[in-house]
C-alpha cells in the first residue's frame, strides 16, 4: 500500500513537473512571439522617422539603425521587472555606452567590404580655395527633385524663393547643383524670419552657418532653432547686431 502511494506521488510529481515545463516553453514562446512583433513595429516606426528627418539618408544606414534600435529595445522590454528597476542606475552612462556601441558597429562595417563601405573617408574633400563645402556643416541638404518628392514643394516654387532671397541654397559635393538645407523648411515653406536673416548677413551662406551654429547669447542654442520655435524677433535681432 505505501509503495503504491509512493508511486502515485512519484507519477503526480512528474505530472506537475511537465505540466510546469510545457508552461514555461508556452511563456519563453509567447514573449518570443511578443518580442519579435515589438521588434518589428519598432524597426517600422523608426525608419519612417528617420526618412522625414532626411530623405537623403542612404538606405542601409536606416535599415542598420532601424534594426539596432528595435533589436534592443524589444530585448529590454522582455527583461524582468527586477532588472527594468535596477536599470536606472546606468542613467548617467547610457550616452558614454550607446557611443562605444555605434563606434564598434562603424568600425566593423568600415573593415568589413560586405557592408558596402569600403570606400568611408572621415575626410570630406573641400573647395580650392579651401572652404569647407555645405556637406560637412550645413545639416541634412537635399536637391530640388528630392524635395519636391518628399516636401510637395515645386522645384520651381524653390527657386522663385531662391531667387527672391527667401530661402538658402548651397554648392554641394554630393550635387553638381545647389542643395538646400532640409531645416530651413516649416509647414512647407521657408521658416518666418529667414529672408531677414539672410538680409542682415547679405550672403546665404553666411547667414546658414550662422543659424546652425551654437550662440553663447542663446544659451548655447543654434539660432535655426529658436527661428522654428517662433522666436523671429530674437534671431532676426540678434543677426542684425552680430553686422554692425
Amino acid at each position: 500500500m505505501q509503495l503504491k502511494l509512493c508511486a502515485t506521488a512519484t507519477m503526480q510529481g512528474i505530472a506537475t513537473l511537465a505540466t510546469r515545463r510545457k508552461l514555461s516553453r508556452d511563456i519563453r514562446r509567447s514573449r518570443l512571439e511578443k518580442r519579435e512583433e515589438l521588434e518589428s513595429k519598432v524597426a517600422s516606426l523608426i525608419t519612417e522617422l528617420l526618412k522625414a528627418h532626411d530623405p537623403t539618408l542612404q538606405a542601409p544606414g536606416i535599415k542598420t539603425a532601424s534594426h539596432l534600435a528595435a533589436v534592443i529595445a524589444a530585448q529590454i522590454a522582455v527583461q524582468p521587472q527586477s532588472v527594468l528597476r535596477s536599470m536606472n542606475s546606468l542613467e548617467d552612462y547610457l550616452t558614454e555606452m550607446a557611443t562605444d556601441f555605434v563606434v564598434a558597429v562603424v568600425d566593423a562595417a568600415k573593415s568589413n567590404r560586405a557592408y558596402g563601405i569600403k570606400r568611408f573617408h572621415a575626410a570630406a574633400p573641400t573647395k580650392s580655395d579651401g572652404v569647407p563645402l555645405p556637406d560637412d556643416w550645413a545639416g541634412p541638404v537635399a536637391g530640388s527633385t528630392l524635395i519636391e518628392r518628399h516636401f510637395g514643394i515645386s522645384r520651381s516654387t524653390l527657386h522663385r524663393w531662391h531667387k527672391r532671397g527667401e530661402c538658402v541654397a548651397l554648392n554641394a559635393k554630393t550635387s553638381k547643383k545647389a542643395v538646400f538645407p532640409l531645416k530651413q523648411f516649416l509647414d512647407g515653406r521657408p521658416v518666418d524670419g529667414l529672408a531677414e536673416v539672410i538680409i542682415a548677413f547679405g550672403n546665404q551662406r553666411n547667414a546658414w552657418q550662422w543659424l546652425v551654429t551654437p550662440h553663447e547669447d542663446l544659451d548655447g542654442r543654434l539660432p535655426i532653432d529658436l527661428l522654428i520655435e517662433g522666436e523671429r524677433d530674437l534671431v532676426t535681432n540678434l543677426a542684425r547686431r552680430s553686422q554692425t
